[in-house]
């Protein structure tokens, strides 16, 4: 009788939870389809990312130890709380954060082991991600990157499962011959700076890219084999079981070219006899990214672009927020558009071993009319650059902007000057990505065959071919898939490369350390005779531009660092190893039967939490029925 009671009352506290958030016994939560994002080449937020708008995934998947607003206001995220902490006893100044309690989409908790492992791939020399030189505040990280000391000299430590310290570079730690080798230089520290300090790094750990990431489920699928495929895949770039998040949501589809689903992360933020839908209300969003997909008929004959085909889906009512758009389409939905800011940007490297001249490369830069690519080509809200650094980047803090402090740098870029600057220039190669590989379509004869591609790359590099014919300049343009655009971008197999700059930062150093020769993020060399530090993409190795890096890399004064990250930037004007076009923006509509898809964050981001769609028990009906006798067909053939 006991045991009949105790499950009668579980029972019905089950109906409670279910009924509570508005769920039938069986249902789920809504699904809604979407077009959020280009399809990711990668969703490892460690690596290079080419797809501009591949944050918005990320965002949904993995959480970092804190977030920032759209307001610039900080708050916790993975981490609850945070706290600076001097130790007298070691000398250390250091910043603890305390993590939540929340789980892998694999049921595993979350814990500071899995922070320190996702940092130190970051600074792994193999690894070659560019947001290396963000966690080279932390003591022994810069050496580590070089290949001087090795991951255990790194200061960090879990204290407990969800207790992780963090330890300030110091120079005090090193002699000065260490500090000449590591290039280490003193940090003036005390109370003020040391706050100073840990504010900027707690700002510094929101960016999405230094997010935990599972061990154990990183190393199984490095450098993976799939039978029937020629083709090494890497963790986080072909299944959904090569990825574990610790975000809101979990991909639960993954297929090239094909589709994108996410689905709520059930173990996010778990608790005990919690509702399913407590902390995130949509059970699923899903993207189709090709013509065909559940019985849609486009013109066989002539096919569709993607911002077609999604723009048409939209119309008809079949996705419910669209986030694609071309110059063609994006004036089409002006009146109900919402734009966010985002802190990326396009720019344009330029080799320096085979441009060594800088005028020459100022010149390349100098013919190029930011506003005519984003009025003319681009023409989707983008904003023209006037800095390498993007705008909402801080200047000091919150409230101050380095771009507005800066001012614009491009401002004598005139035709006039490009041609001045021209002399002695040769015949060079532009490489620019194409984003949709045809070749890794090979099992989807439907997208192949009746693929169309809007490439707006090519576009901007047609243009640019153009503008710098008529500065005097010889240059050609090719257009590479992913991976082969990957392997000229690291090889140096460019005189100039279309390359989009995603750091979703706020702070200048993110941008303007990877042009300094110890800050890029690439290999090391491991031969005795060679440096320990590879330079970056553009082999820029200047021994000004790189002590300017250095102060503000180890300056903890807001100002003085300021101050150094102006004059680094204006440096690589003058030096032009790069050249910023544009800035991305992050533009939507939203069909009025979905709400509540929260704001933006700095980043430009959505969250998806707590959206909600209306009618969703008809809707996901229909996907269903849809989606059975699409299969039933496909099982016919």
């Amino acid at each position: 009788m006991k045991k009949f009671i105790a499950l009668t009352l579980c029972l019905c506290l089950c109906l409670a939870v279910l009924t509570s958030c508005g769920l039938g016994e069986d249902e789920k939560g809504p699904s809604i389809q979407l077009y959020l994002a280009d399809f990711p080449q990668t969703l490892d937020p460690a690596l290079v990312h080419a797809n501009s708008d591949v944050t918005q995934l990320l965002s949904l998947l993995f959480e970092p130890l804190t977030t920032i607003d759209e307001d610039g206001d900080v708050s916790g995220a993975l981490a609850s709380d945070w706290y600076s902490y001097y130790d007298e006893v070691n000398e250390e100044y250091a910043i603890y954060f305390e993590l939540e309690e929340t789980f892998w989409s694999n049921s595993n908790q979350v814990t500071a082991d899995d922070v320190i492992y996702a940092w130190k791939r970051i600074l792994a020399p193999a690894t070659e991600s560019p947001y290396a030189s963000l966690l080279y505040c932390i003591k022994n990280a810069k050496a580590v990157k070089a290949g001087l000391m090795t991951s255990d000299d790194l200061g960090i430590t879990a204290e407990d499962d969800t207790l992780l310290k963090v330890v300030f570079e110091d120079a005090k730690d090193f002699s000065e011959e260490e500090q000449q080798e590591y290039g280490i230089y003193p940090y003036v520290y005390d109370e003020a700076t040391h706050e100073a300090a840990c504010d900027r790094f707690v700002e510094t750990v929101a960016n999405v890219h230094l997010s935990p990431v599972k061990e154990d489920v990183v190393k199984r699928y490095t450098n993976h084999k799939v039978d029937g495929d020629d083709r090494i895949y890497q963790w986080g770039d072909y299944s959904a079981a090569s990825i574990v998040s610790n975000g809101p949501f979990k991909v639960q589809a993954y297929e090239i070219g094909k589709k994108l689903v996410l689905e709520r992360n059930n173990y996010y933020r778990l608790e005990e006899e919690m509702a399913v839908d407590e902390h995130v209300t949509p059970y699923r969003l899903t993207i189709y990214y090709y013509e065909g997909q559940l019985g849609y008929a486009p013109n066989a004959a002539e096919g569709l672009t993607q911002e077609q085909y999604q723009s048409q889906r939209y119309d008809n009512g079949e996705i419910f927020l669209l986030s694609a758009f071309n110059k063609d389409n994006y004036g089409k939905y002006a009146d109900d558009m919402e734009t966010a800011s985002t802190t990326n940007g396009y720019a344009y490297l330029f080799n320096t071993k085979t441009i060594p001249d800088a005028n020459v490369r100022k010149a390349l830069s100098a013919a190029l009319n930011r506003t005519e690519i984003v009025n003319n080509i681009t023409a989707t809200g983008e904003v023209a650059a006037t800095g390498y650094v993007p705008g909402g980047v801080y200047n000091t803090e919150n409230g101050t902007d380095f771009r507005t402090t800066g001012g614009d740098l491009y401002a004598n870029y005139t035709m006039d000057n490009a041609k001045s600057w021209a002399n002695g220039a040769g015949s060079y190669k532009l490489i620019y990505l194409i984003p949709d590989d045809v070749k890794r379509y090979a099992n989807y004869y439907d997208i192949r065959d009746k693929f169309v591609d809007y490439n707006v790359y090519a576009e901007i590099a047609n243009y640019a071919v153009s503008k710098w014919a008529e500065a005097g300049i010889t240059v050609k343009a090719t257009g590479l898939a992913y991976d082969d655009y990957m392997a000229a971008l690291k090889a140096g197999d460019f005189d100039i490369i279309g390359y989009s700059v995603i750091m979703d930062s706020t702070d200048a150093l993110a941008y303007l350390a990877p042009y300094a020769t110890m800050y890029s993020g690439r290999p090391v060399s491991i031969s005795l005779d060679a440096k320990s530090y590879t330079p970056g993409y553009t082999y820029l190795d200047d021994a000004e531009y790189d002590a300017l890096i250095d102060k503000a890399t180890y300056t903890a004064d807001p100002a003085a660092r300021a101050q150094a990250l102006h004059d680094a930037e204006a440096k690589l004007v003058d030096l032009c190893p790069a050249t910023m076009l544009f800035y991305y923006t992050n533009s939507y509509v939203a069909n009025s039967s979905l709400k509540s898809i929260g704001d933006a964050d700095y980043f430009g981001s959505f969250g998806f939490i707590d959206a909600s769609l209306k009618n969703w028990r008809e809707i996901n009906a229909k996907e269903d029925a849809e989606s059975a006798a699409l299969e039933a067909a496909n099982a016919e053939e």
